[in-house]
């Protein structure tokens, strides 16, 4: 659904390279991965340094990021193997967690007690645009975001499939990456 695809409106066109794979008679295999680890460091590293709260939109929100080295390792695979051509492979991580479950689990890496503060979703759109995010991106990651509060995100347990082990979880991947959240 394109309503709940920020990276659309930042120019990203992966339905359209895909199809463009697909119909081009080579080899391919898509990867898609969800929500990546990394962006929660991007977003909520620097509330921490600065204090014990981190404030965003829908603290029931969930999602089931997904490290780097995760989506690097099945790249790997996919292209020293023929086992994946021809799929589409939904990458995620192994839990879905709310974002308030995912700030707890930041705070005990740290030993530091954090709060998770839900804030209105139209001042955080607005924040986006202030960034300089069209209003567009705005409402899509609203929509993203919303769509997971009375329903949990999807976790598809591919990585364990595809590499025979667990895919890394949010907290090893912040206890890997402990120093962005520390002066």
């Amino acid at each position: 659904d394109y309503s709940r695809q920020p990276s659309r409106f930042r120019g990203d066109r992966n339905k359209e390279v895909e199809q463009h794979a697909v119909d081009s008679g080579l080899e391919w295999v898509s990867l898609r991965p969800t929500v990546f680890v990394t962006n929660f460091f991007g977003m909520w590293a620097p509330q921490i340094k600065a204090g014990d709260v981190v404030s965003g939109p829908y603290a029931e929100a969930s999602t089931a990021p997904i490290a780097d080295r995760d989506i690097s390792a099945v790249a790997v695979h996919a292209l020293l193997s023929d086992e994946l051509l021809g799929q589409r492979v939904p990458l995620t991580g192994p839990q879905a967690l709310t974002n308030t479950e995912l700030v707890d689990v930041i705070g005990t890496f740290l030993g530091r007690r954090l709060r998770y503060q839900e804030v209105p979703p139209d001042l955080v759109r607005q924040r986006f645009i202030d960034l300089g995010f069209s209003a567009a991106f705005a409402d899509a990651y609203m929509g993203l975001l919303e769509a997971t509060v009375s329903k949990p995100a999807l976790v598809t347990h591919e990585i364990e499939k595809i590499l025979g082990r667990p895919a890394q979880s949010f907290g090893d991947a912040v206890a890997a990456h402990r120093g962005l959240f520390t002066d």
